[in-house]
């Protein structure tokens, strides 16, 4: 068998693997990347890219509010009894240490996503005015051919091609009906034409793309190796400490000797059946609900860590982060999947089950949406929504798949994608919906949404909500009357936008053993490692902005340096 040496090896490729393998090489150490599937980047590049990161300076000095005691008492309100302090200040003290480590080692730059609030910024210490960070724009020259190895976005976040960031979103909605908006969004076509006679494809990279390609071009720059398409199949264990890994690649298998140690960054497990099994809760177990996710996220890092001992912690709020979801068949043998992230709290839209009840306030998270689905189908075989909305919720904000005017709707409803009827009854009938149920819910949601109430659910009387409708609307943002026919309802699912259940470790991302002793020379790092929220989803970038942090931590522990010590190779590194 080949021997292959580094110091530091890594097992997978999303955003907390890149930026361990940043820190490492700014420290001076070899790093070797290994990837099982033919893309880097896995989920983190299809991601809208944003990062949560409280007590970032950068926020207050724009009008945002927070402090590190603030954090800590969110944490604290937030996690309950899974409450890891020693995680969670680690998280908040190194969290504003790796933003300006990877800013000052690499050309990403993070822009605070002002009024995006907490989901629960109700809370004890949540924050009304945000603690989210998006990727700038980034061009994708410096990466060479290596952008043919970054994994595309699925084809609901590009527009022609092109990545559409988190803070572009409204752009692109209103393009129809605002000047400025159809100015950007034609600049940005003009810059898609440039680039496609420039590299054949656009290289003006936004969201989970900007976020991992200008990570990865300094790591390339830095001498990073990468080997695609070559899974890790064993750990190496020498006495009590991991010091490498047996890696089938092209070429057959290749022991791998890492002489500082292992970080595991595999994606956690959405596909991996036995576990999924094991902890889905009922009614989320069907394809169509995992999909969304690289199927190179299999519990690789998970079964490599418990292989050599190490503890996989589930008791966590929710094993996965959920979202409500839904499918567009685009073809023979082609299903894609795509999340109802945007929209579901616009005026004039709501959710309702089989019997044409709502169950939620549509305007809050994705997750604590999909939570009350799941919760509200518990014991029926599938949890399955629709999202009825008016004919002018779809030319004005559009849904799911069918995007506002000026963009061609009717084929959605041809394909049957969009289920619509010229009456509630006729609607209800057509997408297999309790038509007097229907009716009913319709008519007591419109009594009091002329007059922006919504006393059922109470959707718009808090920071989120109202950030998650339309200011333009009153007098409440986030409630309108549904009764602009013709009508439309999208079937979605309760949906796995990633897993929260891993590989239990310290503050220094070490793996601990089933008796709590950190196993020498082994990291677990993004959702390989047990989630730091304690399974709750709080905020948008939860998980990245944690896993890049443990992703910084890991490398420099593993480098022989403390958070605060500076690199002996860059005097940036803080």
């Amino acid at each position: 068998m080949e021997t292959k040496q580094c110091d530091l090896l890594l097992i997978g490729s999303g955003a907390a693997a890149m930026t361990a393998a940043l820190t490492a090489l700014t420290a001076g150490l070899s790093v070797l990347m290994v990837e099982k599937e033919e893309y880097f980047g896995g989920a983190s590049a299809r991601s809208g890219g944003c990062i949560w990161m409280p007590n970032l300076p950068r926020a207050a000095a724009a009008g945002g509010k927070d402090s590190r005691e603030m954090a800590l008492q969110f944490f604290m309100h937030e996690n309950g009894p899974r409450f890891n302090a020693r995680l969670a200040t680690a998280f908040i003290d190194n969290g504003p240490r790796m933003v300006e480590f990877v800013e000052q080692n690499s050309p990403l730059r993070f822009h605070w996503l002002g009024g995006f609030p907490d989901y629960h910024c109700d809370s004890p210490g949540g924050s009304t005015t945000g603690r989210a960070y998006y990727p700038a724009i980034w061009d994708a020259g410096p990466l060479g051919k290596e952008i043919h190895r970054l994994r595309p976005q699925l084809g609901f976040g590009t527009f022609l091609g092109m990545q559409i960031g988190v803070n572009e979103v409204g752009y692109f909605m209103t393009a129809g009906r605002k000047l400025g908006s159809l100015l950007y969004v034609a600049k940005c076509i003009l810059l898609r034409i440039r680039d496609q006679f420039r590299a054949g494809r656009t290289l003006r990279l936004a969201a989970g793309n900007a976020l991992l390609g200008a990570l990865a071009s300094s790591a390339f720059e830095r001498g990073l190796e990468l080997w695609t398409t070559s899974p890790a199949r064993e750990l190496i264990r020498e006495g009590e400490r991991i010091v490498g890994a047996v890696v089938d690649t092209a070429r057959g298998r290749v022991r791998i000797e890492a002489r500082r140690g292992v970080v595991l960054g595999t994606g956690g497990f959405p596909h991996d059946s036995k576990r999924r099994a094991e902890l889905f809760p009922p009614g989320a177990t069907a394809p169509e609900v995992w999909g969304m996710m690289p199927y190179g996220n299999s519990g690789d890092g998970i079964r490599l860590g418990e292989s050599v001992g190490a503890k996989f912690n589930a008791d966590m709020k929710s094993p996965i982060a959920l979202t409500p979801i839904n499918t567009l068949h685009s073809g023979e043998g082609r299903l894609e999947t795509m999340p109802i992230f945007f929209n579901r709290g616009m005026p004039g839209v709501i959710m309702v089950t089989r019997d044409g009840r709502r169950f939620a306030n549509e305007g809050r998270s994705y997750h604590d949406v999909g939570v009350a689905l799941l919760r509200q189908a518990a014991g029926e075989p599938e949890a399955v929504a629709w999202v009825i909305c008016d004919h002018r919720v779809i030319r004005r904000y559009g849904m799911g798949r069918s995007y506002p005017f000026p963009l061609p709707y009717r084929r959605h409803v041809k394909s049957g994608y969009l289920r619509t009827g010229r009456t509630i009854r006729e609607l209800a009938v057509s997408a297999g919906i309790n038509p007097d149920g229907l009716e009913q819910t319709v008519a007591n949601y419109n009594r009091n949404a002329a007059e922006g109430r919504d006393p059922e659910f109470n959707r718009g009387t808090n920071a989120f909500d109202i950030a998650s409708g339309d200011p333009e609307h009153k007098p409440n943002p986030a409630v309108g009357p549904l009764d602009h026919a013709p009508f439309y309802a999208i079937r979605v699912y309760a949906g796995c936008v990633g897993t929260f259940a891993g590989l239990q470790t310290d503050e220094n991302a070490q793996v601990l053993d089933t008796s709590g002793r950190p196993i020498a020379g082994l990291y677990a790092v993004g959702n390989d490692m047990a989630s730091v929220t304690g399974g709750d989803y709080i905020s948008g970038g939860c998980t990245l902005g944690p896993g890049m942090t443990f992703g910084y931590v890991a490398a420099r522990h593993a480098a022989g340096l403390s958070a605060q010590q500076a690199s002996p190779q860059s005097a940036q590194v803080t």
